[in-house]
C-alpha cells in the first residue's frame, strides 16, 4: 500500500496538532482541593473509626459464639456425667468452663480504674478471641463501656458469668450426688437446676448479641449519614467552583496559545500516538508514534481514511465506524479499541481516544485524539481475570465444603452419641440383633465422620489455616503409637506390620500431631489397598541432612496413570474406588502436611506388585533434657 506524501501544510498542522487545556486562575482549584481534603479527611477518620468499632463488635460477637458453645458443651458434658457416671465427662465439663473464665477475668480487669492491659489481653486470648482482635476489643470497651449503648451488653455479659459460676457450683453438687449411693432424687433435682441454668445462659447470650447488633446498626447509620452529608457538601462546592471556573474559561478562551511541545513530551513518555482528522476531508494526520502503531512508517504523515480502514481487522471495522459516527453526532469523546493487522501480518490491539473540536471556522470540525498499543495490557488483564475467576471458584468450593462439613458433623455427632448411649444403657438392654445393628450404625457413622474430618482438613490446607509447630520428634515411638491407633483396621484387613526401624533414635524436626496424621493416613491406605495376609514393612535411615522413612506393602499396586494423579484431591484408584471406603483426600493432605514440615514424599509402584512410599523429613538433634 503506497502512502500519500506529506503535504506542505504539515508544519502548520503539527503546531495545531493538539490544544492544551486553558490556563486559568488556580485559586478556585486550590479552594476546591482544600475543601475536598478537609471533608474527605473527616470522612476517612470517621470511616476508620466506624470500621474499627464494627470490627471490635464482630470480635465480641465471635467471642459470644465461643462463650455460648463452651456453656452448651459444659451442660452437655454434665448431663453425660449424670448418665454415665464417667469422670472423664466431668473433667470435660470443667475444661469447657475454662474458656469463659478468660473473658470474665478480662471484663473484671477492664472495669478497674487502672486496668492491667496485659492481664486483659491474656484473658481475652484465653477466652478464644483472636490476638489481632484483642486491641480493638479493649479500645471499644474502655471508650464506650460506660455508655448507655453498651450497658445492656455489659449487663448481659456479667449476668452470664454469674450463671456460669452457678453452673460450676451445681456441677460440684451433682458430682457429689452421683458419687453418693442411693442419691438418685438429688441427681434429678440437680439436672433440673442445670436445665434451668442452661435456659438462662441462652437468654443471656441472646441479650448480649442483640445489644451488640443494635450498636452495629447505630454505627452504620452514623457512617451513612456522614457519607451522604460529605457527598452533598462536595457536590455543592464542586458545582459553584466549577461554574466559576467555566466563566473564567470563557473569558480567557481567546487568549489561549498552542502548547504542543509539552503535550508531545507527555505523549512520548506515555508511548501515545496522536492523530488529527478533518471531518470534512478524507485525510488523517498521524504522528511518528501513531504511524508506527499502524505499521505504515516511522515519521509523521498524512494518510487517507481508506488506507487506515484496510489495516483494521474486518470484524472490528463496523464497531469503529459506529463509535465514530456516534461521537460526531453527540459531541461526546470518541473511544474505542480495535485490532490492526500491520503490513507485516502482526495483529495488535489499539485503543483510540479522541475529542471533537472546532476548526478555523464555526462550520469546520476536527477530531483530535491519541492512540496506544494495549495488546500486552489486554493479555495481562485476561490472565488476571482468569486467575481471579479460578481463585473465586476455588474459594467458593472451599467455603461450600467447609460449611457442608460443619453442618454434617453436628447431627452426626448427635447420632453417634445416641447410638453409644443405646449400647451403654443397661436398664433397657438391647438384644443381640439390635446390638449388632447399633454397632454397624456406629461403624458407618465413624466412617462418615472420618470423611467429614478429611474434607475439613482439605479446606484448612487449601486456605492456609493449618498451623505447624515444628520441634524435635523421635520418629520410632511416634510411628509405633500411630500403628497402635489403627490396630482395628489392620486386623479387619488381615495385614501384618513389620517394624524394621533401627534401635538408634531417629530425630526429625516436625509437628508431632501432624506427623501422626501423616502416619495414620499412610498406614490406613497400606492396609486398605493390601491383600489378605499381606505385609506392611517400615524402614528408616539417615541420608544427608534428612531422615528417610520408607513404607512398603505387597498389595494391589498402582499403574503409571494412577501414580501421575495420586496426590490430587478426591483422586482414588479406579479399580478399587467402589469397594474401599474413603474420600480420596488422605494422600493430598499428607503431601501438603509433609511439605509444610519442610519434607517431601515420593511413591513408586507397579500394578499387582505393591507400593513403596518414601518420606523425607529434616533431621535434627535430640533435645537437651533438664537434669531436674
Amino acid at each position: 500500500m503506497k502512502l500519500s506524501e506529506p503535504s506542505v501544510e504539515e508544519p502548520t498542522r503539527r503546531r495545531q496538532f493538539l490544544m492544551l487545556h486553558r490556563r486559568e486562575s488556580w485559586q478556585p482549584y486550590v479552594a476546591f482541593v482544600a475543601l475536598s481534603l478537609v471533608v474527605i479527611s473527616l470522612l476517612a477518620a470517621l470511616a476508620v473509626t466506624s470500621v474499627n468499632v464494627l470490627g471490635a463488635l464482630r470480635a465480641y460477637v465471635g467471642g459470644e459464639s465461643l462463650w455460648s458453645k463452651a456453656s452448651s458443651d459444659a451442660v452437655q458434658h454434665l448431663r453425660d456425667f449424670a448418665v454415665t457416671h464417667n469422670q472423664a465427662d466431668f473433667v470435660a465439663f470443667e475444661e469447657a468452663l475454662a474458656l469463659p473464665l478468660g473473658d470474665q477475668q478480662a471484663r473484671e480487669e477492664m472495669l478497674r480504674s487502672n486496668p492491667n492491659l496485659t492481664v486483659v489481653r491474656q484473658g481475652l486470648i484465653a477466652g478464644g478471641n483472636h490476638p489481632d482482635d484483642v486491641a480493638g476489643m479493649i479500645t471499644l470497651f474502655r471508650r464506650f463501656g460506660d455508655r448507655p449503648v453498651l450497658q445492656e451488653a455489659l449487663t448481659a455479659w456479667t449476668h452470664g458469668d454469674a450463671l456460669l459460676a452457678q453452673l460450676r457450683a451445681e456441677g460440684q453438687r451433682l458430682r457429689h450426688h452421683v458419687n453418693a449411693p442411693a442419691d438418685g432424687v438429688m441427681v434429678l433435682a440437680s439436672l433440673e437446676e442445670v436445665r434451668e441454668l442452661s435456659d438462662e445462659l441462652v437468654l443471656a447470650a441472646k441479650r448480649f448479641s442483640a445489644s451488640l447488633a443494635q450498636v452495629s446498626r447505630l454505627t452504620e447509620k452514623v457512617l451513612i449519614v456522614s457519607t451522604l452529608s460529605a457527598a452533598v457538601v462536595l457536590a455543592l462546592s464542586s458545582f459553584f467552583l466549577l461554574r466559576h471556573a467555566l466563566r473564567r474559561q470563557q473569558a480567557h478562551r481567546q487568549a489561549l496559545v498552542s502548547a504542543n511541545e509539552p503535550w508531545m513530551l507527555a505523549a512520548v513518555v506515555a508511548e501515545l500516538g496522536m492523530f488529527e482528522m478533518d471531518v470534512g476531508s478524507d485525510h488523517i494526520m498521524l504522528d511518528a508514534k501513531a504511524a508506527c502503531l499502524y505499521g505504515v512508517g516511522s515519521t509523521e504523515m498524512l494518510v487517507s481514511r481508506d488506507q487506515l480502514r484496510q489495516l483494521i481487522v474486518a470484524d472490528d471495522l463496523a464497531p469503529v465506524q459506529a463509535a465514530f459516527v456516534s461521537a460526531m453526532q453527540s459531541g461526546q469523546p470518541f473511544k474505542t479499541t480495535y485490532r490492526v493487522r500491520r503490513p507485516d501480518g502482526d495483529v495488535r490491539y489499539v485503543e483510540s481516544i479522541g475529542q471533537q473540536m472546532e476548526g478555523a471556522s464555526s462550520t469546520q470540525r476536527r477530531l483530535v485524539g491519541v492512540m496506544r498499543d494495549v495488546t500486552d495490557e489486554r493479555a495481562q488483564a485476561e490472565r488476571a481475570m482468569q486467575r481471579d475467576a479460578a481463585e473465586k471458584v476455588a474459594q467458593s468450593q472451599r467455603n461450600f465444603l467447609s460449611r457442608l462439613s460443619h453442618e454434617l458433623r453436628t447431627p452426626l455427632n448427635a447420632i453417634l452419641g445416641f447410638a453409644q448411649l443405646l449400647l451403654l444403657d443397661r436398664t433397657n438392654a438391647l438384644n443381640p440383633a439390635q446390638t449388632q445393628r447399633v454397632k454397624m450404625m456406629l461403624e458407618a457413622g465413624h466412617q462418615l465422620l472420618s470423611m467429614v474430618e478429611d474434607v475439613l482438613d482439605l479446606t484448612k490446607v487449601d486456605a492456609g489455616e493449618i498451623t505447624i509447630a515444628l520441634q524435635p520428634v523421635e520418629l520410632a515411638p511416634l510411628w509405633r503409637s500411630s500403628a497402635a491407633m489403627i490396630e482395628g483396621v489392620r486386623e479387619r484387613h488381615g495385614v501384618s506390620f513389620v517394624d524394621r526401624l533401627t534401635a538408634e533414635p531417629l530425630w526429625v524436626c516436625a509437628d508431632p500431631q501432624r506427623l501422626v496424621q501423616v502416619f495414620i493416613n499412610l498406614l490406613t491406605n497400606a492396609c486398605k489397598y493390601n491383600r489378605p495376609g499381606g505385609h506392611v514393612v517400615v524402614e528408616g535411615w539417615v541420608e544427608d541432612a534428612f531422615v528417610v522413612l520408607e513404607l512398603s506393602d505387597d498389595g494391589i499396586g498402582m499403574s503409571a496413570d494412577d501414580l501421575a494423579q495420586l496426590f490430587q484431591p478426591f483422586k482414588r484408584l479406579a479399580p478399587m474406588a467402589e469397594s474401599i471406603e474413603g474420600t480420596g483426600l488422605g494422600l493430598y493432605i499428607v503431601k501438603q502436611l509433609v511439605e509444610r514440615m519442610n519434607g517431601s514424599i515420593q511413591v513408586s509402584s507397579e500394578s499387582g506388585q505393591g507400593s513403596r512410599f518414601t518420606l523425607r523429613l529434616p533431621m535434627t538433634s535430640a533435645p537437651v533434657r533438664s537434669p531436674v
